[in-house]
């Protein structure tokens, strides 16, 4: 998650860590009850499944457009290329609630761009904002939006995930990644969120994915909030996260 004491660590993947077991109960590679799915996605009877499963890989697969603007290769630098090269830096920030977060940067992001200096050499050889201009900026329009926005943090997950011993070998092990929408329930800071929707992003083995998709419906979390005329309000949110199987 991200961090406004260490914005550089927000960017480190997100895992779950489970104990490895075995026992009996549900199967661990079937859906809840009333989750319909397709293929590697798994979804809550009634989510409206065109919303829920989206398109996080880029800021212009969010919707998100001006993101796209492209630095100029002759070395100057406009406000909107600027302002759209700190956008595509926050995108771990962004996949959490893109609309949500996009309005709160053009609120309160913007302005405070607006004010760089872009004269001058602000582009490295390879045609990119320099580090400490992009690093620096980056930093305090995370924090400007973090002001009236918290990540969604993962609460508590399975006890255990069982997994067959067949696919306990090197041939098998690996990471699965999943995508989540996150549903709040309950108002204020006594909401939590359950994914109401999962899909598999990579996998290693069809078994192992279903297994994973299992267990992310049993995880909880504090969900997104929004701050809304001085109250925190929790919000829908997106998360991304890897469940490693590796053998021993």
């Amino acid at each position: 998650m991200f961090s406004t004491r260490n914005v550089g660590t927000a960017f480190i993947g997100i895992f779950f860590l489970f104990v490895v077991g075995c026992g009996g109960g549900n199967s661990p590679t079937a859906p809840p009850d009333d989750w319909q799915t397709s293929d590697l996605h798994w979804w809550e009877e009634g989510a409206d499944t065109s919303a829920v499963f989206t398109n996080l890989d880029s800021l212009s697969g969010m919707g998100v457009g001006t993101a796209e603007v492209q630095l100029a290769a002759n070395g100057d630098v406009t406000p909107e290329q600027f302002q759209a090269a700190i956008k595509r830096s926050l995108l771990p920030l962004y996949r959490n609630n893109p609309m949500v977060v996009d309005s709160l940067f053009g609120e309160y992001a913007a302005p405070q761009l607006e004010e760089v200096d872009l004269s001058g050499d602000v582009l490295q050889s390879n045609g990119e904002l320099k580090s400490d201009l992009l690093n620096k900026n980056q930093k305090m329009a995370y924090e400007a939006i973090t002001e009236y926005f918290r990540e969604p943090q993962r609460e508590q997950s399975p006890d255990n995930i069982v997994w067959p011993d067949s696919l306990r070998s090197e041939e098998y092990s690996g990471v699965v990644k999943l995508q989540a929408h996150l549903a709040p329930e309950g108002e204020g800071e006594e909401a939590v969120a359950r994914a109401n929707a999962v899909e598999v992003l990579s996998g290693p083995h069809p078994t192992l994915n279903r297994i994973a998709l299992k267990a992310a419906t049993q995880a909880t979390w504090q969900p997104a909030y929004v701050l809304k005329d001085g109250s925190w309000s929790p919000t829908e949110s997106w998360v991304q996260f890897n469940i490693p199987f590796q053998t021993r």
